[in-house]
């Protein structure tokens, strides 16, 4: 088994068989009717598990824990996933059955242990034990026929292939992680490594072994002998024979600096991600990767890997593929055979805040910054098509969420970057190559999510600022801001400039919606409720329509009046858009509960009816027709699907 260290789920199912990239073809079915298909932006992490019985297959469970992704291409594409129905925290898959994947998660209804089991590839999975307290690991032995499931209660584990399960007796509790090793099995609890012998034959009661220092033991590793115990940003121990004899693991790092990975490879070396101490003026520490063939007596050094990564969570290997290494980070999965060069494969879940169209390219603003790529609006999908652009440099895992997005031109795009200030604070910045490069402007206080451009004067921009709630407006394109802060404001979410007249702003609050006629500096409220968003129908700027929580409400008179929707139950809902042919589509957001999905009205939004088909993640966040009016994009908490509009 291979190392598991550093769970970064703080930090960043139903599944497609089909191994061929996705194309549109022609098809009798009304377009609304056809599936959605997931488009990506690689840029998420999780949790690996790989099976021999079918070497090019990797399962993962990404750091959201909601849904588990396969590729059965090493990587070039990804399955679309259905719900996971739980919180996942760990996974493996069977040795001698590449169908079946076990996945520990929790109950959201309960707050129950759970292990899921899929028998179909991680289409769909079924509850095959559970337990009081909180499941943390999972392992398979060789031959399928052992499984072992641990956590707050002990282990459970199963001798038919996961079909019936019992406690192992003496089992301590509070399991953090469990390792297995030829008969051996390893448990960590905190501080302690305990290992159960003739685990897959006649187990015995656990014992302790001899560990030295009291670090807190999160993560084990352990292959050939080697067992490797580490913490989240701690030390490590490890033992070259078997787990009779621990050590401190040292190395050629410095002696303060922190190990933010600490692990065994798939060809069983020793290796080590190492953070010092930052700097006296605030610096960030050097980080460096390790690597030792000799079990810990020589180190190379691999530095390169981090500017490539920034922080490993996980490491592993395809079973044809013994010469490569695949990495977890909190921005992707990686391959390397070198730790020098890297190519991203996975996996497209992340969040999507916004979207934006920027001449024949697709934005997405993200947790771990923009994405962009023409691959959403192709017919014919290209090979590797759900990663969307990889620099060899790693987006900073912190301090790099895109809240919004502004289309200025067929060329010119804004976005508003959340920084980590004294106090919390965002930045406007502007790519004039369609989001391939940016440049910095202004850095207020705040927290945003609300960006606008006045479609008749390109250097007017307005944001809106959640935390430090606020509405700045800009006369030089975003270079410099000034704020009003508004009587009534609790957290703009939404800001939509209406054409009619210069100057005026609608406001999307958490308190209501509010209209300015004066670029922001003073505001008067329209009605209360929580709004989402504001989208004015480019058609005809009378025609408003204000999303928000458990509301859709419309008016055709510029605000005079606003009537509710019909047709929609109490979701919250996220964003409207406007399509070509007339017709308005909403979204409802929701990230702990399924939502509504998409709906879509033919009549302007007096009555709404869900669409036929929904993307596998009903989290939609974000709507954005294509320009051609081909295809409909959804930005959801798990990546961005398309549908066919015609």
């Amino acid at each position: 088994m291979h190392g598991r260290p550093l769970k970064l789920a703080a930090l960043t199912a139903g599944l497609s068989l089909a191994l061929a990239v996705p194309t549109v073809s022609a098809s009798a079915e009304p377009a609304h009717a056809q599936p959605w298909q997931l488009v990506g932006p690689n840029s998420a992490g999780g949790h690996l598990a790989f099976t021999p019985d079918a070497p090019a297959r990797l399962y993962v469970l990404p750091d959201s824990g909601r849904a588990v992704y396969r590729t059965d291409d090493h990587g070039d594409t990804w399955t679309t996933p259905g719900p996971l129905g739980a919180n996942g925290t760990a996974i493996a898959a069977d040795p001698r059955d590449g169908s079946v994947v076990y996945v520990t998660a929790t109950d959201p209804a309960t707050g129950t242990g759970e292990v899921l089991r899929s028998d179909d590839a991680a289409r769909t999975f079924h509850a095959a034990a559970t337990s009081p307290g909180l499941f943390t690991s999972v392992v398979v032995s060789p031959s399928g026929e052992d499984v072992f499931a641990a956590g707050d209660d002990g282990v459970l584990t199963s001798t038919d292939h996961g079909r019936h399960w019992a406690k192992l007796p003496g089992a301590p509790a509070g399991v953090t992680d469990l390792a297995l090793d030829g008969d051996h099995l390893f448990l960590a609890t905190g501080s302690e490594i305990h290992v159960v012998d003739n685990a897959l034959s006649h187990p015995r009661a656990p014992r302790e072994l001899a560990v030295p220092g009291t670090q807190y033991l999160s993560n084990l590793a352990a292959a050939d002998g080697m067992v490797v115990g580490s913490g989240v940003l701690g030390s490590a121990v490890f033992s070259t024979d078997g787990g009779r004899t621990f050590r401190t693991l040292t190395g050629p790092w410095g002696a303060d600096d922190a190990m933010a990975f600490t692990g065994l490879t798939p060809a069983g070396e020793l290796e080590v991600q190492s953070i010092a101490s930052p700097g006296p003026d605030g610096s960030a520490g050097a980080r460096d990767v390790w690597v030792s063939r000799d079990r810990g007596r020589t180190w190379t050094d691999h530095p390169a890997a981090t500017g490539a990564i920034d922080l490993y969570s996980e490491v592993g290997g395809f079973p044809d593929r013994p010469r490569e290494q695949v990495v977890a980070a909190a921005a992707g999965i990686f391959t390397t055979a070198d730790s020098v060069t890297f190519r991203r494969i996975g996996v497209p879940d992340t969040e999507v805040n916004a979207l934006a169209s920027v001449g024949p390219a697709l934005v997405a603003a993200t947790r771990s910054g923009t994405y962009r790529s023409t691959a959403p609006f192709a017919a014919h999908l290209p090979r590797g098509y759900q990663d969307w652009g990889w620099t060899g440099q790693a987006p900073d895992t912190l301090g790099n969420s895109v809240g919004a997005l502004a289309t200025v031109s067929a060329k010119a795009v804004l976005r508003v970057r959340q920084g980590y200030c004294e106090v919390d604070c965002f930045t406007v910045e502007s790519s004039g190559d369609g989001g391939k490069t940016w440049q910095q402007f202004a850095t207020v206080p705040g927290n945003s999510r609300a960006l606008a451009v006045d479609p008749h004067d390109p250097n007017t921009v307005y944001a809106g600022s959640y935390l430090t709630p606020a509405v700045y407006t800009s006369h030089d394109g975003g270079r410099t801001l000034t704020q009003h802060v508004l009587a009534g404001l609790d957290g703009v979410q939404s800001v939509a400039v209406d054409p009619r007249s210069r100057g005026a702003v609608w406001i999307g609050d958490v308190t209501g919606l509010y209209r300015s006629t004066d670029g922001g500096a003073t505001a008067r409220k329209v009605f209360d409720g929580e709004v989402a968003h504001v989208t004015v129908d480019p058609r005809d700027a009378r025609h408003v329509v204000v999303t928000g929580a458990g509301f859709v409400k419309v008016t055709t008179d510029g605000g005079a009046t606003f009537r509710p929707a019909a047709g929609l139950g109490t979701a919250g809902y996220s964003d409207a858009t406007f399509t070509g042919d007339g017709a308005l589509y909403v979204s409802s957001a929701d990230k702990y509960e399924p939502g509504a999905g998409v709906l879509v009205s033919h009549d302007g939004g007096r009555r709404f009816t869900p669409l036929p088909t929904q993307p596998a993640d009903r989290d939609v966040r974000t709507l954005l027709p294509s320009a051609d009016g081909h295809w409909l994009l959804a930005g959801t908490g798990a990546g961005v699907y398309r549908l066919p509009l015609r």
